[in-house]
């Protein structure tokens, strides 16, 4: 599997240069349902189990407050700022016991274009519990006000 990248990531990342400043202040939501054929393509029916920010801080698009940020790139893998603590409360939509499984996951750059759009830097990726996957997980179960903490994320470029 690879991550998905929206057309306005990667006309982005051209002009501006980084990944690090592209998704500066950024967000990540996981979601149940199928996945999308691309990153530019409306999430369609699925529904929003999770939104990780700084400590589970309330996030408001176009401000930084509470948004996510990437470290230092190491021998070509972009991972997520050291200090900074990502996590989320399960929504509603996830439901109480037992919950409901994460499936994929959309990366949002600060302003958090949803539906159709090619001009928002956003990439998408599998959640699962092995190393297959983009965001790989113990228990990929999202239970309504459940606190989840992302430990690592890491961003590497697909090789084509």
């Amino acid at each position: 599997m690879a991550e998905k990248l929206s057309t306005g990531f990667i006309n982005k990342v051209n002009t501006v240069g980084s990944v690090k400043a592209v998704m500066a202040n950024s967000i990540l939501r996981f979601f149940d349902g199928a996945q999308p054929a691309d990153a530019d393509a409306s999430e369609g029916d699925a529904n929003i189990l999770l939104e990780v920010t700084i400590n589970s801080g309330v996030f408001t698009p176009g401000q930084a407050d509470n948004g996510l940020n990437m470290g230092d790139s190491i021998a070509g893998v972009l991972a997520k700022a050291a200090a900074e603590i990502w996590s989320g409360l399960g929504t509603a939509a996830a439901g109480p016991l037992p919950g409901t499984i994460a499936i994929w996951f959309r990366w949002y750059d600060n302003t958090v274009t949803t539906g159709a759009d090619t001009s928002s830097a956003r990439v998408d990726g599998a959640i699962g519990t092995s190393s297959s996957y983009e965001i790989q997980m113990s228990n990929t179960t999202i239970v309504e006000n459940n606190p989840v903490t992302v430990n690592s994320f890491n961003f590497t470029f697909p090789n084509q």
